[in-house]
Formats: structure tokens, C-alpha cells, sequence
């Protein structure tokens, strides 16, 4: 009886309870399905390119390199689960098939796969090794592949259109569990096509039957994500450069924009919820190429794209392309660990944690502001029905330094607020938090950085939304600064720039050779500098009272004192802009350029740098330098094609005005000659 009477008793407790609980607000359509909820969760994961492409030094393969080309010697998949795990990352997509047709697993489909490789003496299977290896390490697994095969004869047709989808068959019936399926958007257009050699034509939307196609993945892998094709999950965020819009709404619908990157912002009126995926390189090629391992991302880099993708309320998917052994080069690797090292540190103690807010209003009972930070990622504050903007106030315990706020919607309810901005206290006085982003959408997780600053108290204010606010996390950090090496540049108009990426801490420099410190000039603007001088610049973080790693650059001529007498080309000015992604190309067959400067000089040395862009060519291998017809210099810029950066040449002092640059041979023996800068070094 007593133990009847108990239970009763708590029943009519919970039954009170419940009455007194408000009612949860209405969701705002779209929302998330619980798969996509799970997805962006994930927040970070890793794409892997590896295939005949990385071993025929290409992006796109034509589909007529022979598969006996695929041959790494050290390939170890666990290689690569253990350094994307390292790096923070949940998991990771494989390119099962790319462009080219050739296949990672051996497909039954077609002969141009693995099994025809000396890999594994034809006994390999890639898919099957990636696969077992995440789940050794616990990480999810994915898969893309191609939609467009440039090798197969009936590409275009019925026939290549069953091979798909058995090829997808395949590989949803043997491999996985899988969180993601990816169809590429390249379609169509020039391949090798079984030998034809011809361009083709086809309506993706309709030629590659997608509905069928994720009702077949789908039905074995019903948690999957599917990545473009006519009928995604998730969408591409427009570029791939690895950011999201600072206004990203999850709502898209493709035939309702009006260009492909308003998908970096979303549709705020679209009624389908299709968040984005920020796809990035760790290099500028997606496939290995020898000559980009100068060109990996720094981790500044690297965290900054991190806050404009995950923090822009997006996910992000960093590409790591295998080498050519078979492996994660050395310094993705280093630099994706320590890049996930930072962002721990900077999100690592979160200062709001414990402190109940109090709010401009509430819904009531179940909805109150302390579900904000009370770690519970389905209890949340929202406000009356009718009420669509309010704030959230934090008391600091004492007087607290900080440079990030993260705010986090409940987004199974919708996203909703399009405005908000962050306040600190300090003196009795509120004013706003120093950031150069706009403030708009917040949606899974919106991460604002700003300049440190001590506050006594923390408000966020929410001041536009489509509804009721439901907001179910915010927290503050003080992230350490992370003090990198400036980039000092001067341009065509002798205008010296002085930058850094994603950095808050401020800068100092120096024009005349000293050492610079925080009583040195504070970089504010591009500045003129007109002659020849020594510039150096440091970060300075005042609140640790730490200086980061020097950076100089010394600056001679000026662009108006060379002169280009051969080629006569207005074009010419490009090599001497400082920017070495903008390139003069000699014409065909024209092997020297002649510069004539200002007056004579003493000259002891010159610098070439070749073009900086992706996949550019025509770098000079082998020169010869004259000076007034004396030649001065000769040789060969080694390694130039695998590591094309700056090249600085000294030589003993002579005095002279007109120089000729002589290309003894480039190198990729390509007819045209590229420089993206040219400069001498003088004495005087």
C-alpha cells in the first residue's frame, strides 16, 4: 500500500509538473530531419583524394592513362585514420571513382579499377582498407563518386547510366555503414569516352536518376547524408575556398536562387532545409602534386577558416590529398594536428559556464534562461509567442578578459533569428564588442571573435528573428592570440601592406631596419613608402604582454624607376606589383625580357619569382642575366617546378642600367615564359 501510495504521489507530482510546464513554441518551417540534426554535429571531417590522378601529376584524368600507373609503395590507410583523427576530424570521405573512371575497389562493373594495378599485385581494394580502418579508430565513413566517367565508352547514354548505379550498388552493399554520399557536379564535357576522343552533353538532373539512386542508399544506409544530385540532404556552401557567409541560413532551395553562391548565404524564404558543407583543400590542388608542398595552409589559416565555416553555421570537410607513397604528407599532417591543438585551446574554458543570465523575458516555466548554459543541448530559452527579439545578460563574477561568444539556436524547432548583437560592460557603461562581422544569423552555431576586452558583464541581444527565440547555448571564451608572422607587400603604387589571417592582436613596424615593439608606429592602413628601405613588423597581444615571430622585408627600387623597353606590353607592369599570382607572359617564342631602370646603379643581385597560381607553368628553370651587355649570372633555379617560390641570386657588384633577362629553358619546356615578379638588388 505505501508503495502504491508513493508511486501515486509521484505521478500527480509529474502530472503537476507537467501542467505547469509551458508549451514548447511552434516549430518555423523548414526544419531539420533528426539524420541532418545528427550530421551538422559532426561539425568537422575529412575528404581524401587518392587515385591515377596522383600518380599522373593531374586534377582532372582525361580517362586514358593506363591503370598500371597506380602504384604507391607505402600506402597505409590507418596512416590516414590516425592523422585526420589526430586532427580533430569525424570522420572521412574516400573518392571511390573520380572523374577519370578508375575505379578504387574491384568493381565488377568495369575493368578500369584496382584489381588491374600492381597494387597489391591486383588483389587491393582501397575502399575496403579506409572502411576498415575508420571503424578500427572509430571514425565515420563516406564515399564519393562520380557521377561523369570521361573513360567510359557509353558515357551519355543508357548503358554508362546502369554501370552507375550498379557501381553505386556496389559500394552501399559492401562497404559502410555510411554517413555521407557524394555526387560531384562536374558533368559532362570533353573525355577520352572509350577512344572517341569527343565532347558530351547530358541533363544531370535527369540522365543520372537520382531519385533512384538515394532511394537505393537510402534503403541500406538510412542515415547517410546524400551530397548534390537532384535530390541532396546537405548543399555545397558555393565556393571551395572553405567559408560560409556571415548570414548562412540552412534554408535552400536551388531552383529559387538566382546564381550558385547565394548558397554561401542561403535562402531565408526557401522551404527546404539543406544546411552547407564547407569544402576545402589543405592544398590548392585537391589530388598530391610534388610542387604544392611549399603551398599547404598554415595553421592560422586553417583556424581561421574554421570560425567562417563551423562558426558561420556550416560544416567543414578539409580535403587531404595521399601522396604519392601512398601517405598524409608530412606537413598536412603537422599542420591539421596542431591546427585542431589551437582550436581546443582557444574553446577550451568556457567563462559563462555556472552563471545563470538573466533574460528580458521568457515563455515560462521549462524555457527559462538558465537552460542556456546549463549543458544540455535540448533545453532551451525562448520567448512568449509574439516575441521575437530579447537579451540575454551574463554577470561576471569579476572583471573577465574575452574575445569569443558562441550562441547556438535549437534547431529542430527552425532557425530563426536574422539579427543579434554582443555587449560587454565595463564602468558601469555598456558598449559593443570590437569585430569586423556583421551580425546576422546564428542557426546550429554562430562563433564571434572580436578584440579582447575586460568586461563585468556579457548581454547579447537578439534583435530580429522569424519567431519566438530558442536559443539553447551560449558560452564566452578568451582565446589565446595567436601570434603568427605578419606578410609585408608593396605595391605597384608604392603602397606597403602589412597583414595577417584571422588575427585579432594588433601590429607594429619598424621602416628603418630597427626592431620593432609595441612603442614602434601601430599598422592601421596601407602606408607610402617611396624608397628604399628595411620594413619589419611583429603581433603584439597587450593582455599577455607577448610578441609573435618577426617578419621582414626589405624593399628596393620602386616600381617607377624600372622600365620595360622589350616586350612593349602594358601588361609588363604586373612584375612589378608585388603580388606574384599576377603574372606577365613573354610571347611566343620571345625568350628575354629587357628592363632599363631609372639611372645606374650598383647592382649585386636580383629576385624572380615565378607565377604563385595553382597548376601555372612557363617558370624559368635555366637563366642568364646581363647587366649594360655583361653577363653576370647564369644557372638554374633548382626545383623550381616542385617548389616554385621566390629565387634570389647574388652576384659580385656591378654598375649598369639595362638588364636583360635570358630563359635558357623552362620548366616544363612549354613555349611561354611566365614572371610574376622581377627585382634587382642594388648597393647604393
Amino acid at each position: 500500500m505505501q508503495i502504491k501510495s508513493f508511486l501515486a504521489a509521484g505521478v500527480l507530482t509529474s502530472l503537476l509538473a507537467s501542467c505547469n510546464q509551458a508549451e514548447a513554441p511552434a516549430p518555423i518551417l523548414p526544419v531539420p530531419t533528426a539524420e541532418q540534426i545528427a550530421w551538422q554535429k559532426m561539425e568537422t571531417y575529412a575528404f581524401v583524394h587518392f587515385g591515377l590522378n596522383t600518380f599522373n601529376d593531374l586534377e582532372w584524368g582525361y580517362g586514358d592513362t593506363p591503370a598500371q600507373t597506380f602504384n604507391p609503395v607505402k600506402l597505409d590507410c590507418e596512416q590516414w585514420v590516425r592523422t585526420i583523427k589526430a586532427a580533430g576530424l569525424k570522420g572521412v570521405i574516400l573518392t571511390a571513382k573520380h572523374h577519370d573512371g578508375f575505379c578504387l575497389w574491384p568493381t565488377k562493373t568495369v575493368d578500369y579499377n584496382i584489381s588491374n594495378s600492381p597494387y597489391k599485385n591486383g588483389k587491393g581494394d582501397m575502399v575496403r582498407e579506409l572502411s576498415d580502418a575508420c571503424k578500427k579508430y572509430g571514425l565515420k565513413f563516406g564515399l564519393y563518386l562520380s557521377p561523369w566517367d570521361r573513360r567510359h565508352a557509353e558515357y551519355g547514354r543508357e548503358g554508362y547510366r546502369k554501370v552507375y548505379h550498379e557501381q553505386i550498388n556496389e559500394l552501399i552493399s559492401n562497404y559502410g555503414p555510411l554517413f555521407e554520399f557524394w555526387f560531384d557536379g562536374a558533368n559532362g564535357g570533353n573525355g577520352w569516352y572509350g577512344g572517341t576522343n569527343e565532347s558530351r552533353s547530358i541533363n544531370p538532373k535527369e540522365y543520372y536518376q537520382y531519385e533512384k539512386a538515394r532511394d537505393m542508399i537510402k534503403e541500406k544506409h538510412p542515415d547517410a547524408m546524400i551530397f548534390g544530385g537532384s535530390v541532396p540532404d546537405i548543399r555545397w556552401i558555393g565556393n571551395e575556398s572553405g567559408w560560409a557567409g556571415e548570414t548562412n541560413w540552412c534554408m535552400y532551395d536551388e531552383d529559387k536562387a538566382s546564381h550558385y553562391r547565394q548558397a554561401q548565404w542561403g535562402l531565408k524564404d526557401a522551404d527546404k532545409w539543406l544546411p552547407g558543407e564547407c569544402d576545402v583543400s589543405i592544398r590548392p590542388g585537391w589530388f598530391y602534386h610534388h610542387r604544392e608542398d611549399h603551398q599547404v595552409r598554415t595553421v592560422p589559416n586553417l583556424v581561421d577558416l574554421y570560425y567562417r565555416s563551423v562558426g558561420h553555421n556550416a560544416n567543414l570537410l578539409l580535403n587531404f590529398p595521399i601522396s604519392l607513397d601512398g601517405l598524409i604528407h608530412a606537413t598536412d599532417s603537422v599542420n591539421a594536428t596542431e591546427w585542431y591543438q589551437t582550436i581546443q585551446a582557444e574553446l577550451k574554458t568556457n567563462l559563462l559556464a555556472g552563471i545563470r543570465p538573466e533574460a528580458s523575458e521568457t515563455r515560462g516555466r521549462g524555457f527559462e534562461a538558465k537552460n542556456v548554459t546549463d549543458g544540455n543541448w535540448d533545453s532551451y530559452w525562448a520567448t512568449s509567442d509574439g516575441v521575437s527579439t530579447g537579451s540575454l545578460t551574463f554577470e561576471l563574477p569579476e572583471a573577465t578578459s574575452l574575445n569569443r561568444v558562441m550562441i547556438q539556436e535549437y534547431i529542430p524547432l527552425g532557425q530563426r533569428v536574422s539579427a543579434f548583437s554582443i555587449e560587454v560592460k565595463k564602468d558601469g557603461e555598456w558598449s559593443p564588442v570590437e569585430t569586423t562581422d556583421t551580425l546576422t544569423t546564428i542557426g546550429y552555431k554562430r562563433i564571434v571573435r572580436f578584440k579582447t576586452t575586460a568586461a563585468n558583464a556579457l548581454r547579447v541581444n537578439f534583435t530580429e528573428a522569424r519567431g519566438p527565440l530558442c536559443i539553447n547555448n551560449v558560452e564566452a571564451f578568451l582565446a589565446p592570440s595567436l601570434l603568427q608572422q605578419p606578410t609585408i607587400s608593396r605595391n605597384a603604387k608604392n603602397e606597403v601592406k602589412i597583414g595577417v589571417i584571422g588575427e585579432t592582436s594588433d601590429i607594429y613596424y619598424t621602416t628603418d631596419g630597427t626592431e620593432p615593439t609595441p612603442q614602434s608606429a601601430k599598422y592601421v592602413a596601407p602606408f607610402v613608402l617611396d624608397q628604399k628601405a628595411t620594413v619589419k613588423a611583429i603581433t603584439y597581444d597587450a593582455l599577455t604582454g607577448k610578441t609573435g615571430p618577426e617578419a621582414i622585408k626589405r624593399f628596393d627600387l620602386t616600381a617607377n624607376q624600372y622600365q620595360v623597353v622589350s616586350p612593349k606590353d602594358e601588361k609588363t607592369a604586373a612584375i612589378f606589383d608585388g603580388n606574384g599570382y599576377t603574372t606577365f607572359y613573354l610571347p611566343k617564342g620571345q625568350k628575354e625580357i629587357t628592363v632599363k631602370l631609372d639611372a645606374p646603379h650598383t647592382i649585386s643581385g636580383f629576385i624572380y619569382t615565378p607565377n604563385q597560381a595553382r597548376d601555372a607553368n612557363g617558370h624559368i628553370s635555366h637563366y642568364e642575366l646581363t647587366v649594360d651587355g655583361k653577363k653576370v649570372a647564369g644557372g638554374e633555379f633548382s626545383n623550381i617546378k616542385h617548389n616554385p617560390i621566390e629565387q634570389e641570386i647574388r652576384f659580385a657588384p656591378v654598375k649598369g642600367q639595362k638588364i636583360v633577362l635570358k630563359c635558357l629553358r623552362t620548366a616544363d619546356n612549354t613555349p611561354h615564359i611566365g614572371i610574376g615578379e622581377f627585382s634587382v638588388i642594388t648597393e647604393d
